[in-house]
């Protein structure tokens, strides 16, 4: 071996060596803040508990068997993110009353703060002043039994228009030549349809082809969007 590749090597083993050692003094410092709750063995480096939720068993059932060992109430890590597992009623209901505001934050992460513009985003923002006022107008403006009163036509109607055009693709076809219906398509139109009726008074996705590509590529980004904002290098000790 030559020196460049010894040097490579001992780089690339000190490397792994010191990132074992970040994530080692992580760990014992979030143990040391207080009792906690169990968490099951087996976690990786850096990984947690990741890949023991891969594989052919359904991830429920992972965590029940978890549940089953360590109890309703239990911690694993998804990468070096902690999460708190809750299986039981009981332990639900102080979630969500008792315990509400520690439970209302959320954690700060690269895609809050590069695509949520620095935490400003209802969906990334930390509980605080400005995420009660964000929600105090979602809950008046939004989610109000009047406001959804007042939008419920929309939702009628475009179901109404939806089904006519699931109807006229069955009518347009034969049993040699059938149109194949993806129905997860199908629901993922009505849904933009509905949201975009409501916010711009028109709908893109019908049979006629009208607006389809432009259609296509806000599906697209918002899929981008939304594939970005949870990946890997989020559930690292650092920001990027």
């Amino acid at each position: 071996m030559d020196t460049p590749s010894q040097l490579v090597a001992i780089s690339g083993i000190l490397g792994l060596v010191l990132l074992y050692g970040v994530w080692r003094v992580m760990t014992l410092a979030g143990k040391s803040k207080g009792r906690s709750a169990p968490e099951p063995s087996g976690a990786w480096p850096f990984l947690g508990h990741l890949p023991l939720l891969r594989g052919q068993t359904p991830i429920f059932r992972t965590l029940g068997a978890m549940a089953d060992k360590h109890g309703p109430v239990f911690m694993i890590r998804l990468g070096v993110q902690r999460a708190l597992v809750v299986s039981s009623r009981e332990a639900v209901k102080e979630c969500f009353t008792t315990n509400d505001k520690v439970f209302a934050s959320r954690p700060s992460t690269s895609a809050g703060k590069i695509l949520g513009y620095n935490h400003a985003g209802f969906a990334f923002a930390p509980y605080g002043a400005l995420w009660r006022e964000m929600r105090k107008l979602s809950m008046m403006e939004i989610l109000s039994a009047r406001r959804l009163d007042a939008i419920k036509h929309v939702q009628i109607s475009e179901l109404d228009l939806s089904i006519k055009d699931l109807y006229s693709l069955g009518k347009g076809s034969d049993w040699v030549h059938p149109v194949k219906v993806v129905m997860s398509e199908w629901f993922q139109h009505l849904s933009f349809n509905i949201d975009l009726k409501m916010i711009s008074g028109k709908r893109y996705f019908n049979t006629s082809g009208h607006g389809i590509e432009e259609a296509r590529r806000a599906i697209a980004t918002i899929q981008e969007f939304l594939s970005l904002a949870g990946p890997l290098f989020c559930r690292m000790p650092f920001q990027v």
